[in-house]
């Protein structure tokens, strides 16, 4: 039987995540389901960036030396165990489409020199393809595309539902694959991907935007290598927020990063003339950050050491859950596909498909203060974030969809009216 009002309520007084939700600034009348695009403010966010204000103030350029020039590093630590990482494996900079632009230089410099690959194709590199997957949110196969096209390598897409295995060959040099697709919410199996890219000789890039902070992730236990992520969607770094990059530790000085900027120089203030890379992780900075999106983060990222991630993956299939029990019988009434995986192998998302009204949907959900996304084609788009959403959040955000399409709402001219973001 659906669950009651009175019911959700009771598992919301039995919930061990529930005090972080007073941690979060959401508007009131607020029920917001797309924390899977832009995550909350954490209240600790806005105290951070006055702080730095403050500091830029009265501290002028000496505060690169108070904590502002070793922020990438010491976020990247504090983001590592998050990732089954370890110290001076992560380093916080730049976005997923820059990072991913430089593990693939880096990856296939390294394999220049290595034993057995060396070749005549793609400038000397016995491995001229990079794979990517069709289907992928789109950076990842554009800036796969970019490099090809500059580096001299081939470009081949994996088609979205195709296995991996019939397009690994050994002039494959390394795979971009999302952990989380971001349309269907699919989990892939980490480890067996990984074991299997590794064993044909090629090496993989996980990009985590969908799975760092949403669930448990173990890249040290999946023998992981390489991978890169965001930080404004669960992990709630606010809007642009840096990214991260992955390296494990017996990996970081094989070769060069292509984007051999002055910070990821040896000794960056020597202003030499020849480039030399920084020991470890450091490598992989390029130019100049910015304190003021690094203070918002690691706002989030000190609440987010508090977090048990069992707890938090529980609670948001629980949620998911509730959503779907929720709409039950409504969506097939109104021509609406559910595509999300079984609990096993999803993130934290919800995916219903309507093409023709989707957008408008969407719109009208908006204007009741339901928050979730839309995407092309006919994809809307629902994230189901533990530390600020309720029970009682998600039982009514259904009870608003139910009442949006049985009254025909989203037919209203108003909702066919389509914003430069979706």
């Amino acid at each position: 039987m659906p669950l009651t009002l009175d019911d959700v309520r009771e598992l919301d007084r039995q919930d061990p995540l529930a005090t972080f939700r007073n941690r979060f600034a959401l508007p009131e009348g607020t029920i917001y389901l797309d924390g899977n695009s832009l995550g909350a403010q954490p209240r600790a966010a806005v105290a951070a960036v006055d702080g730095l204000m403050s500091q830029w103030r009265d501290s002028l350029i000496q505060g690169w030396n108070q904590g502002w020039f070793d922020a990438p590093e010491r976020l990247g630590d504090r983001l590592a165990p998050l990732l089954g990482a370890e110290p001076g494996e992560v380093l916080v900079t730049d976005t997923i489409t820059h990072n991913i632009f430089k593990l693939l230089g880096y990856i296939t410099e390294g394999q220049k020199g290595t034993e057995g690959q060396k070749g005549t194709e793609g400038q000397g590199r016995g491995r001229p393809v990079i794979l990517s997957e069709g289907g992928n949110f789109p950076t990842d196969g554009y800036i796969a595309q970019g490099f090809c096209r500059f580096g001299g390598f081939e470009h081949r897409v994996v088609p979205e539902g195709e296995a991996l295995d019939a397009y690994l060959d050994e002039r494959v040099a390394a795979v971009v694959l999302s952990h989380v697709h971001y349309r269907t919410g699919r989990l892939r199996d980490m480890a067996a991907i990984t074991r299997q890219v590794h064993a044909s000789g090629a090496e993989v890039v996980w990009d985590l935007a969908h799975s760092a902070g949403a669930l448990l992730v173990d890249l040290a236990a999946c023998d992981v290598r390489y991978a890169v992520g965001c930080t404004y969607k669960y992990l709630n770094g606010g809007p642009g927020a840096p990214a991260f990059l992955y390296v494990r530790r017996d990996c970081q000085a094989q070769a060069w990063q292509p984007l051999s900027g002055w910070l990821g120089h040896a000794a960056p203030f020597a202003f030499e003339a020849d480039y030399a890379p920084a020991p470890g992780i450091s490598r992989f900075r390029t130019g100049t950050h910015s304190p003021l999106a690094f203070a918002a983060l690691e706002a989030s990222l000190s609440l987010w050491q508090e977090v048990d991630l069992a707890q938090l993956r529980r609670k948001g299939q629980r949620l998911i859950e509730l959503f779907r029990e929720s709409l039950s019988g409504c969506l097939e009434e109104h021509g609406i596909s559910d595509i999300t995986p079984d609990e096993a192998q999803r993130g934290s998302q919800v995916g219903l498909v309507e093409r023709e009204h989707g957008y408008a949907i969407v719109q009208a959900l908006i204007e009741r203060g339901v928050i979730g996304d839309y995407r092309e084609p006919g994809l809307m788009r629902f994230g189901f974030a533990p530390l600020y959403l309720s029970h009682e959040d998600v039982w009514q955000a259904a009870q608003h969809l139910r009442e949006v399409l049985g009254a025909g709402e989203h037919l209203a001219p108003r909702f066919q009216q389509r914003g430069a973001v979706t």
